[in-house]
């Protein structure tokens, strides 16, 4: 039995037997110490954890310190990337300059094999230490002439040439011997000289070459395309390095303007007036700055800053020269070239039209392009950076229109896949159909793209090169496009099912189907998987039914393999239709497909008990399939989702009987399950006992792990936990992301610590919609309205932005609350009605904290007397509401138009008029549609003289006189059943007689 950590086993089985939250945190303490772990309660805390599992701080000192070390960490990881990058950027540059001058060095040769002359050169390969490498029995040479590999002649001095003309860490070919009577010494090649490259296949291109083999393979290549063999040599022991370092003695004023530049030198920016003849001839802009000579003379000092150069010149006597040195860039040395000597020294590099291949030739083509293809492809590095294998297949894919040869179906099927691995599904598409010259989508239309060279010539089309993984690749590719429709008709080409119509569209005739290839049951696997990961588990059904149905799937052998039932098997698992996930794996086994790993995988969350999980176990290790860490983990994850703690603990177990060690998934899922069940302290308990213990302390430096646990922290409303856990993470090298500091953020707001949490909101360089809506919150906590609002405005405004339509009324809501809570009247205004000038209908949510936060919760009557008095300005504001609702003609809610008559009444006075009047106007919203149905034009004189109800409240005793004569505006609410003795108890307290008015009231009416 693998003795392990069992921390997860003591935390289920406590959590099995407790009935409360509290009371599991205090038995898992216990039982861990009885067990002699080592928890987070005990006296050896890890990483400066006090026994209580706080700070212990008795004010916010601490909580600024550990503040200010999450500033300095994200300062630190700001710094060093941006060092990093302006390092990286300083040796591309100078490899780059480095490189530049080595092709300046070097000879280009051409060696004609067609003539009589032959080349006259052996070449050898070195890697370090001068050491020569064997290319079979004591063969180290390759006859450039026969393309042979030889021994060495005894007569030649290998070791001396080594020492003599090669450095000790170089690696690659060397010259070894030439004929003084061949061509390669007419050219002046001598041994001892390094062999960096030759011509490619076709065209000019040169392609760098270390190794004999690849040497061998590009020069028998070469010679069936073309007699001219192009070899790129550098001299031995030649630096490359070119003269321009150059000193000059200048006179004060200078003249000239400096600055920085990104890779780290002092460069020439420009002139001045005071430029002297001496410096616009001698220096131009972009020459560095190396040294300065000292005052005192002697030697030059080397500067890097421009504070440096000037203050090296200012520090000089009167009238005294300063002697600087300069350094001019390569790309500078080439401008300075005369344009006649630059074309005299150049070779014409222009791309002609290349005559039509020979098959011969073009097969050999075809060879070398998927040499170089399968070279990338198949190495997993190259995935995921700078999009390699698509870069090469680019190179393939000019290569050949370059050369006017086609494609064979090897070649299109590797150069599709290439596109397809790194996420071009489209240029894959585009690729197939000018390869074959057929319509990509599988129709009769026909087809349009080209696919031409970069200079010249054209790929010539060839129908011959679709087969199964060509056909397939392409199937892939308009599957991860998500057009399923165009993918079903292309596998409706590959069935041979020409002239039905799929979309609209007829199938085309496509050749060599069902003579040439057979379509198989991957194709349809590719379509079938497609289908599932769309959700439509009807139309998945369908096709998976068909599968092996038809007469020439029948005629080809296409049957459903373990890779159909797997998928399909997981699509039901995941649609929670469980029975029919285990009725398809019963068809499975009774077809007699064996089941494999990912079967059983895909089948545990289809288990409807923990019974049905231990017959799968069981049924794996009968079998022979060992079930690993993933399947154990979904069993866990699977348990935790429903609850069962007590069970999960019976698969950990068993996971460490097998000899499998929890990972950080393992952990991650118990305490996602445990923060979903509320069990916030025992969350908290399993992450600091596995922190605890050396042997699981190393995978719990996870940073979702973190985050968890902050989270829990957060809940239990512990904000000193939780900037301990981040104090922790920034000691341990684990970088916070935007979800931790989310996290931390809650736990400030949900511990009354608001101040914190804007200041841990700020170190957010981007955050989400949950970070923007809880460091909103805060800011409304602390005050900063004018900042939430302008905030949120600009996030409606802007197309993508990281709030979501419901995110923005949240923080709307939350400003608008607390504007009220601050008694902020005129922010809770303005914020009111920018929301209803944004879209925004107000929500029941809404409306609630309007009530709440204006102290206006309804009160039984016997307790009126403790009940706090109104403010008038609160119930002013519930009369914006309403008339702000009226201008847009929306309704109100049942609860806020009850504690607007409860207010007034109880306030009494001019403010409980209102409310009558109020209650008289009030119409429901099905009664209000169906007056708007008959309403005529008339009525629309009646509503432009409507008045508001801060109006009237305002100017009562202008408008209550008969020379003025306006309408009341409706007050439109929504009433449900339960809320209808509430609001005619809220009327009845302002009514001044029984019986309901008309619902529009003129004004001369509140006379009476």
């Amino acid at each position: 039995m693998v003795q392990y950590s069992k921390h997860a086993i003591i935390l289920f089985s406590i959590l099995a037997s407790t009935p409360s939250d509290s009371e599991a945190f205090s038995t898992i303490s216990s039982s861990l110490r009885h067990r002699s772990l080592i928890s987070c309660r005990a006296s050896q805390t890890p990483r400066g954890v006090s026994a209580t599992g706080g700070l212990n701080f008795n004010d916010e000192e601490k909580a600024e310190n550990i503040l200010d070390d999450l500033s300095d960490a994200l300062q630190r990881d700001e710094e060093e990337n941006a060092l990093e990058e302006k390092l990286m950027e300083l040796k591309r540059t100078r490899t780059r300059e480095r490189v530049e001058n080595q092709n300046r060095s070097r000879t280009t040769v051409a060696l004609d094999t067609s003539s009589e002359q032959s080349l006259g050169m052996v070449v050898a390969q070195v890697k370090r230490g001068r050491e020569l490498v064997a290319m079979g029995e004591n063969r180290f040479l390759l006859n450039m002439d026969t393309l042979v590999y030889q021994e060495f002649p005894d007569a030649v001095d290998i070791e001396g040439l080594l020492n003599e003309r090669v450095d000790a860490s170089f690696s690659g070919l060397v010259v070894m011997a030439v004929d003084p009577e061949g061509q390669a010494y007419d050219q002046g090649v001598r041994p001892g000289d390094l062999l960096v490259a030759s011509s490619a296949t076709m065209g000019t291109k040169m392609w760098p070459k270390t190794t004999l083999d690849g040497l061998l393979s590009s020069v028998s290549s070469r010679k069936v395309v073309s007699p001219v063999l192009n070899l790129q040599v550098q001299p031995a022991n030649d630096k490359a390095t070119i003269d321009n370092r150059f000193e000059l003695e200048l006179s004060k004023p200078l003249g000239i303007e400096i600055g920085e530049n990104d890779v780290g030198y002092v460069v020439v920016t420009g002139f001045n007036e005071n430029a002297s003849k001496l410096v616009r001839t001698g220096i131009q802009v972009g020459d560095r700055i190396i040294a300065v000579a000292s005052a005192m003379g002697g030697s030059l000092w080397p500067v890097s800053t421009v504070e440096g150069v000037i203050s090296a010149c200012i520090t000089r006597f009167p009238n005294q020269k300063i002697n600087m040195q300069f350094e001019r860039p390569v790309e500078n040395l080439l401008r300075s070239v005369s344009t006649k000597e630059f074309v005299t020294k150049s070779t014409n590099t222009a791309k002609v039209a290349l005559p039509k291949l020979t098959p011969m030739k073009e097969k050999l083509l075809l060879e070398r392009c998927q040499e170089l293809l399968r070279r990338y492809q198949t190495n997993d590095e190259f995935l995921g950076k700078r999009d390699i294998p698509t870069v090469v297949a680019d190179k393939v894919t000019d290569a050949i229109a370059s050369a006017s040869a086609s494609f064979d179906a090897v070649t299109l099927s590797m150069v599709m896949n290439a596109h397809n691995a790194c996420g071009n599904w489209k240029k894959s598409i585009e690729l197939f159909e000018g390869a074959v010259g057929l319509k990509a989508d599988g129709s009769i239309e026909g087809a349009a793209f080209k696919i031409k060279g970069k200079t010249t010539g054209e790929v010539i089309s060839n129908p011959n090169a679709v087969n199964l993984y060509s056909a397939s690749a392409l199937l892939n590719a308009w599957v991860k496009l998500g057009d399923l429709p165009t993918a079903n008709r292309v596998l409706a080409a590959l069935d041979g099912s020409s002239g039905k119509e799929v979309e609209g569209k007829s199938v085309a005739i496509w050749p060599g189907v069902s003579t040439s290839f057979v379509p198989d049951a991957a194709c349809y696997n590719i379509v079938l998987a497609a289908v599932a990961n769309s959700g439509d588990i009807t139309e998945m059904m369908n096709v998976f039914n068909n599968i092996g149905t038809t007469d020439v799937q029948v005629k080809n052998g296409v049957k459903k393999d373990v890779t159909s039932y797997n998928t399909v098997i997981s699509a039901l698992s995941k649609a929670d239709m469980h029975d029919k996930a285990f009725e398809i794996f019963n068809d499975m086994k009774s077809g007699g497909i064996a089941a494999n790993k990912y079967t059983y995988t895909s089948l545990i969350k289809s288990c409807q008990s923990t019974l049905d999980m231990e017959e799968l176990l069981y049924e794996m290790k009968e079998k022979g399939i060992s079930p690993d860490i993933v399947t154990y983990n979904t069993m866990i994850r699977t348990l935790c989702d429903r609850l069962k703690w007590y069970d999960a603990q019976k698969f950990i177990s068993d996971m460490e009987r097998s000899g499998l060690k929890p990972n950080a998934l393992t952990y991650g899922f118990l305490m996602q399950g445990l923060f979903r069940a509320r069990k916030y302290s025992a969350c908290l308990t399993l992450f600091e006992s596995a922190c605890a213990d050396s042997r699981t302390a190393p995978i719990m430096e996870n940073v979702y792990l973190f985050t968890t646990a902050i989270s829990a922290a957060a809940a239990l409303k512990n904000h000193e936990k939780a900037f301990d856990l981040v104090g922790r993470m920034t000691r341990s090298g684990v970088q916070p992301n935007t979800k931790t500091l989310t996290a931390l953020v809650k736990a400030c707001i949900s511990a009354s610590k608001s101040d914190l949490a804007v200041k841990v909101y700020r170190k957010i360089k981007e955050p989400d919609g949950r970070a923007m809506v809880q460091g909103l919150k805060a800011m409304c906590n602390e005050g900063h309205f004018e900042e939430v609002l302008e905030t949120l405005h600009q996030q409606y405004r802007t197309r993508g932005s990281a709030l979501s339509g419901k995110e923005v009324a949240t923080g709307f809501s939350n400003l608008i609350q607390q504007s009220l809570r601050q008694k902020d009247l005129l922010t809770a205004r303005k914020s009111f009605n920018k929301f209803l000038s944004l879209g925004y209908i107000p929500s029941k949510v809404l409306f609630n904290d309007i009530i709440e936060s204006l102290g206006l919760i309804p009160v039984m009557e016997r307790n009126l007397a403790f009940a706090p008095e109104i403010p008038e300005e609160s119930f002013d504001f519930l009369l914006f509401v309403m008339d702000a609702l009226r201008q847009r003609n929306l309704a109100c809610d049942a609860n806020f138009y009850s504690a607007l008559l409860i207010a007034g009444s109880r306030i009494g006075g001019l403010r409980r008029r209102i409310c009558s009047l109020i209650s008289e106007s009030r119409v429901t919203k099905l009664t209000q549609m169906k007056e708007t149905a008959i309403m005529d034009s008339s009525e629309d004189h009646e509503k432009r003289n409507e008045i508001g109800w801060g109006d009237l409240l305002k100017d009562y005793n202008e408008y209550n006189t008969d020379e003025v004569n306006y309408n009341l505006p409706p007050v439109l609410i929504n009433v449900r059943k339960n809320q209808v003795r509430r609001v005619l108890a809220a009327e009845s307290g302002v009514a001044y007689r029984s019986g309901r008015r008309t619902q529009r009231k003129s004004v001369a009416a509140m006379r009476e």
